[in-house]
Order: structure tokens, then sequence, then C-alpha cells
């Protein structure tokens, strides 16, 4: 086997999405892993990460950076390019130690919406914010980590104790599921909607990971994934 062909074949294996673009953002090519990513940022939008990470002359620039695109969560980037026609942008995959922690850390079984309203209660106690709630009550008690999950729970509800209003949706997601240990689980979801900015920390980031909580923002909504375990 030729030398190149197997750093190609490298590439397109590599668990790291790779994609080259020409000098006009149009994708010259991209490796198997980058077509996951494209789920959840365009095209565009990588295009314009390189441009602007790029050195200012040829060559390759490393920045650690953090970046969250659907569930997968980036902890650098790397741009290069050695003439004015392509660029190549490649960015480094948190590997997630969900699997780890599922076996390591105690998980038990318990009501989800107890622990919404522990903590709504607790932590909203002297707050004027109006709930609209919707309540998918056919999810059945689940095993969590109830210590980790109700101090996810009670940052949330923080960020939004000075709103003059809030929804909060639970429910399944049809046709999600979550692989965890090679079994497959639906994924049930926690939504705040707020008419105010949501600004999250890295400190809610952290204890969403602990909690083993997927978490994301969209517009005026901060959503909790998290999967159905019996």
């Amino acid at each position: 086997m030729k030398i190149d062909n197997f750093y190609n074949l490298l590439l397109e294996n590599d668990l790291n999405p790779f994609v080259l673009f020409n000098s006009n953002g149009k994708m010259k090519d991209f490796n198997k892993e980058a077509e996951f990513l494209f789920n959840n940022a365009s095209p565009k939008e990588l295009y314009e990460l390189a441009v602007s990470h790029a050195s200012l002359s040829f060559g390759f620039n490393r920045k650690f950076i953090s970046l969250k695109y659907g569930k997968s969560s980036y902890y650098a980037i790397l741009v290069g390019y050695i003439n004015d026609d392509e660029i190549a942008l490649r960015l480094y995959k948190e590997v997630s130690t969900k699997d780890e922690l599922l076996s390591i850390q105690d998980i038990e079984l318990v009501n989800i919406f107890s622990l919404i309203e522990l903590s709504k209660s607790t932590t909203l106690l002297q707050s004027n914010v109006i709930i609209k709630e919707i309540y998918d009550v056919s999810i059945p008690e689940i095993k969590i980590n109830i210590n980790q999950f109700l101090l996810t729970l009670n940052e949330c509800f923080e960020l939004f104790k000075d709103n003059k209003s809030l929804d909060l949706r639970v429910y399944i997601k049809i046709g999600e599921y979550e692989m965890i240990n090679e079994k497959k689980y639906q994924v049930a979801s926690i939504e705040f909607v707020s008419n105010d900015e949501i600004l999250i920390s890295k400190s809610l980031t952290h204890k969403a990971l602990k909690a083993h909580i997927n978490i994301f923002i969209d517009n005026h909504t901060l959503t909790l994934d998290f999967p159905i375990i019996l």
C-alpha cells in the first residue's frame, strides 16, 4: 500500500472531523466523522470558523477552543493552508466517559417529576416567575444519579428566577435513542423556554455531564436530554 493511500485511510477513519475547503468556501473533501458533524453545523459555519482562526501566513494554527455541535463537544481545532486555493479544518473531539460513569457512579430509581418539583420549589422560593407546565406523565420512574441530577436542575432553574414567565415541558423524544454500553435507551427531555436570552456557564455544562445529561441551547430554549434507564 502506498504511503499516501495509508494516510488517506487514517484520515477517513479518524475520530476527529476533517474538512477541506477551496478559497470560495466550497467543500473539496471530508471524512466520515465530518458527515455526522454536518447534521449540526453547516459547511458555511465551519468554513467561517476555519478562516477566522487561520494563521496570518501559510502554515498551521492549533487553537484550544470549546465548541459544541449537537451532542458532540470539541476542545481544539487545527487550521492549515499552504496556498491560496485550499484551507483545511480539523476539530478535536472530546471523548465521552458516559459508559464509565454509569458503571461506576450510583444510580437510583426515582420519579423525575418529584425531583423537578423539589428543585423548582427550593430554587424559585423567592421568585415571582409564572411557569406553564406541560408534562408527559407516562414517563416511568428511571434510574439516575439523583444528587447530580438535582444539582443540574437547580442551576437551570436559577437561570430563570428573575424572569416573568417560563414554559417547562417534559416529554419523551419519539424516534430518538441513546447507545450506552451497547444497549439502546429511549431519550427524555426537560425543556425550558424563556422570552429572555439564555446563557449557561461551564459549571452547568460540567454538572450536566456528571449527571449523564446532554445539554443544548437553541434560541430561547434550554433542553436537557437524558436516557430512560429502567
